[in-house]
Parts: structure tokens; C-alpha cells; sequence
């Protein structure tokens, strides 16, 4: 796509990187943010071990750790296959990217280690204990296909989770490494974009990457805690202090949203090209999509949840508590599908520095 205006600019559509990219930026997002918000559950659960609580805590670890694997496995399917189109090359990635002045060669070594990681913390989450919840659903799986065909699968992962399982402080420095692989990843992708923000003044060097953290931190809460209000229930979960956390971050992710449009309607002829498609061209998607779905009901929805949990004993009330489950799913999926609107807006609105005629 190309435009021209009256002072003889031309204005070229960036034709790198096309919606396959914006799929991949959004579960890579969900990747790390799904992790993170696992792992706070898991420290929040070994501090009330064996208890009511600490078992919602591990179904929400595992939930996290199952949306960290889905997508890393869905974000690595569109990069290699729609993008780079040679996925087995990736099997020589080891050999191909020793270039570590390349962003590619970067994120390929960021997102690898983080699957290292995230393989041995499943491994010895789900088969390693005992499964809990419908988040166990991987482990009620290789238990039935081991009753069914006497293939010992379950059996063997089950050995392999214990033998490879630290202890404690093993596990705590395993997750202290998680955790930064995982900002890594959010932020990488980012910081990609932010790279070649001179020739696409959309990708604001400075401000992608911190929008790009925070939509990633509140996508990977709504992502984990709606699956589990869904799918678990409310009893025990934290779903209020998790929400309240995600409301914080759409804010701060708010701010540096605005702050990127100030930016964008102050700077120079890309720059304001770049507000003109966000706002007017792509006007429905941005205001109603990840302005309004993806920021403002899901607050909205937010403080109605809060004066009700405040005003109402949920726990004696059937239907209440039917009504709660129901609000707090449609606020989280609200805040993923802004995310995934904002993704694609980030790619589709991204126009090249002007050239003159």
C-alpha cells in the first residue's frame, strides 16, 4: 500500500514483516506473561502448602504453565513456517545463528532457553505430583492413553518428572531463571521493532517495548485466571487480588499508550501519518477494539466485580457466585482480544519514514 500527499512524499507500508508477525508478537506475549503469572501463584501456594489455598495456587500454576507452552509452540509455528519459511532449519539453529549482533539470532536463543525451561518445569508440575484440577488435563490424558493401549507413557514421564525434579531451592532458582527469560522474550520483541524505529516511526524505540512488557504482563494474568475461574471456579483462587493486578498494569499500559499517540501526533510527517491510520483508518479497531474491549470495560467490569464481592457473601449465594465466574471470564478474554488488536495494529499501521518524489 502507497500514498502520496501535495508535498511530494511518498508513503510505503512496511512489507517485512506482514499479520503472521502480529500473531507471533501476541503469543509470545502470552508466553511470558502466562509464565510470570504462574509463577507468582506458585510462590503464593508453597506459602499455604497443603492447604485449600495452595491447591488453587498449583491449578493456576499449571494453568500458566500450559498458556506457556501453547504459546511458544503457536508463536514459534507462525515465525517458522510463515515467516522464515524453512522450520527445519531450526533444527541447526546451534550451528546457523552464532551472530549474537542479530536481534534474530537473539530472540531464537531467548525463546530456545525458555523452552528448556518451561519443559522441566511441566515435567515436573504435572507428573511430578499429583494432578490437580482441570488445568491436569496433560496428566488425565497419558494416564488414559496408558490404560487404553498399556503403552507405559504416563508411567515413564512420571519417572523422568521425579528424577530430574530438584528441591526446593533448585526449583526456585530454575523459576528466578524462567522468570528472566521470560521478560526477555516479552521484551525482545519489542526492542526488535523499537531497533528500526528511525524508518518506522510506529516503532518508537522507547515506548513499544514498555507497551509491548505491559500488554504482555496483563494478557498472560487474564489469560491464566479466566481459564481458571472458568474451568476451577472462584473458591480460593485470589481471582480479586489477581484482577486488581492486571487493572493496575492496563493502566500503566493506558499511560504508555497515550504516551506513544502524543508522540506519534507531535513528530513528523511519518509520525503523524502513523496517528492518522491508528486513529481514523483503523479507527473501529483501535478505539473499539483495544481502546475500549481491551482497556476500559475490562476496569469497568473490574469495579462493578469489587463492589459486589464487597456487598455480597458469595460463597452462600449459588447464583452469585455463577454471575462472578461469568463477569470475571469476560473481563480476562476482553483483555486478550485488546491485546491481539493491539498487535495487529502495531504491524498493519506501520508506514516507512517518507520519501520525496
Amino acid at each position: 500500500m502507497v500514498m502520496s500527499d501535495p508535498d511530494g512524499l511518498i508513503w510505503m507500508i512496511q512489507q517485512e514483516y506482514g499479520w503472521y508477525i502480529a500473531a507471533y508478537l501476541f503469543f509470545s506475549g502470552l508466553a511470558g506473561g502466562a509464565y510470570l503469572t504462574g509463577t507468582a501463584a506458585n510462590l503464593l501456594g508453597q506459602r499455604s502448602d497443603g492447604t485449600a489455598s495452595g491447591q488453587s495456587m498449583h491449578i493456576i500454576t499449571q494453568w500458566g504453565l500450559i498458556f506457556t507452552v501453547v504459546g511458544i509452540a503457536a508463536g514459534m509455528f507462525f515465525l517458522l513456517f510463515f515467516h522464515l519459511g524453512a522450520p527445519f532449519r531450526a533444527l541447526l539453529f546451534p550451528i546457523l545463528f552464532v551472530n549474537f549482533g542479530s536481534w534474530l539470532v537473539i530472540g531464537t536463543w531467548l525463546i530456545v532457553l525458555f523452552t528448556l525451561i518451561v519443559t522441566l518445569q511441566v515435567l515436573w508440575t504435572l507428573w511430578g505430583s499429583e494432578p490437580v484440577g482441570k488445568s491436569a488435563f496433560p496428566r488425565k490424558i497419558t494416564e488414559y492413553v496408558e490404560r487404553r493401549s498399556g503403552i507405559p507413557i504416563d508411567t515413564l514421564l512420571t519417572r523422568l518428572a521425579n528424577w530430574i525434579k530438584p528441591n526446593r531451592a533448585g526449583q526456585l532458582a530454575t523459576t528466578a531463571i524462567g522468570s528472566i527469560l521470560a521478560i526477555a522474550t516479552i521484551a525482545y520483541t519489542g526492542l526488535k521493532l523499537g531497533y528500526v524505529s528511525s524508518t518506522v516511526p510506529l516503532w518508537d524505540g522507547t515506548l513499544l517495548p514498555l507497551l509491548f512488557v505491559a500488554s504482555a504482563l496483563s494478557i498472560g494474568i487474564a489469560a491464566t485466571m479466566g481459564a481458571t475461574v472458568l474451568f476451577d471456579g472462584l473458591q480460593e483462587t485470589k481471582v480479586t487480588s489477581f484482577s486488581v493486578a492486571d487493572d493496575t498494569i492496563i493502566l500503566a499500559e493506558a499511560v504508555v499508550l497515550a504516551l506513544l499517540l502524543v508522540t506519534l501526533a507531535s513528530g513528523g510527517p511519518g509520525a503523524e501519518v502513523a496517528f492518522s491510520l491508528l486513529t481514523e483508518e483503523y479507527g473501529i479497531m483501535f478505539w473499539g477494539g483495544v481502546v475500549t474491549i481491551g482497556l476500559v470495560l475490562p476496569l469497568i467490569l473490574s469495579v462493578v466485580l469489587i463492589l459486589v464481592e464487597k456487598n455480597a457473601d458469595i460463597q452462600a449465594n449459588c447464583r452469585l457466585e455463577k454471575f462472578l465466574r461469568g463477569a470475571y471470564t469476560v473481563k480476562f478474554t476482553f483483555v486478550v482480544l485488546g491485546g491481539a488488536a493491539l498487535r495487529y495494529l502495531i504491524i498493519a499501521a506501520a508506514y516507512n519514514a517518507p520519501l520525496a518524489t
